[in-house]
């Protein structure tokens, strides 16, 4: 009785904060639309923000396809494929943690999920006119930009510009996270292990957020040690769009 009283009142208290941190990153993310050149320290950091022009439906399609299909996209999934195979967890069966077919079921899994991530995030920002570029933040204050970053997971902007709850990312996530069902063996492909999978997607989000929020800094380090990018990461592992 307890503990079903404790479950009710969490899942009340989810039902506001979701939608109280949406409303509150929708008024951050639009303020610093509206107002992003009322001050000097403003401008001074939107000279150095990255200025992304609004998508068009064919520009989504192409970023789509190179974020799909492109040489980094079919890269990535070897990593998740590897660390299951070397490190599966209990119950998972023998033909998915052994040799090269237990290697290609992981790879294929993943590839999949990502495809369904792309194909569903980049269908709905087309129906709904959403800009799923990511638009850094336009103040210099650290712990604001990363706000912000984590933020924009959650509200985007439209191709208008203005601030919009990020639907698209929420469809995308749901999309890989249950496509899931349909391939992954007995005992990982329900309910439970779909959520975890959605959640998953969604925090890589926030994480290409927040690395593409302060990748100038990244940069400028990388000149101050001497790096260049070409020696470190092959060109085709950047992507053409900003997020």
């Amino acid at each position: 009785m307890w503990k079903a009283a404790c479950v009710s009142i969490g899942m009340r208290a989810n039902s506001l904060l979701i939608p109280t941190f949406i409303l509150c990153a929708a008024s951050c993310i639009d303020a610093q639309t509206q107002n992003g050149g009322t001050n000097s320290e403003t401008n001074a950091a939107a000279s150095s923000a990255s200025t992304v022009a609004p998508q068009t439906i064919r520009a989504k399609w192409n970023d789509y396809v190179v974020d799909t299909f492109g040489p980094r996209a079919l890269f990535q999934p070897v990593f998740p494929a590897i660390y299951w195979m070397a490190s599966p967890p209990s119950h998972y069966p023998r033909d998915w943690r052994q040799g090269v077919p237990g290697f290609a079921r992981n790879y294929g899994a993943e590839l999949a999920s990502q495809v369904a991530f792309e194909t569903a995030r980049t269908s709905a920002a087309t129906l709904l006119h959403e800009d799923v570029h990511y638009h850094r933040s336009t103040a210099r204050n650290p712990l604001v930009r990363a706000g912000h970053a984590l933020a924009y997971g959650f509200v985007d902007r439209s191709d208008s510009g203005h601030a919009q709850v990020a639907v698209a990312n929420f469809v995308g996530a749901a999309a890989a996270g249950y496509s899931g069902r349909l391939y992954l063996p007995a005992g990982f492909n329900d309910v439970s292990h779909a959520d975890s999978r959605r959640a998953i997607r969604f925090g890589l989000l926030e994480v290409y957020n927040v690395f593409h929020e302060f990748s100038p800094e990244f940069g400028r380090l990388s000149q101050q040690w001497h790096f260049q990018r070409g020696h470190l990461i092959p060109e085709w592992w950047t992507s053409t769009n900003n997020r």
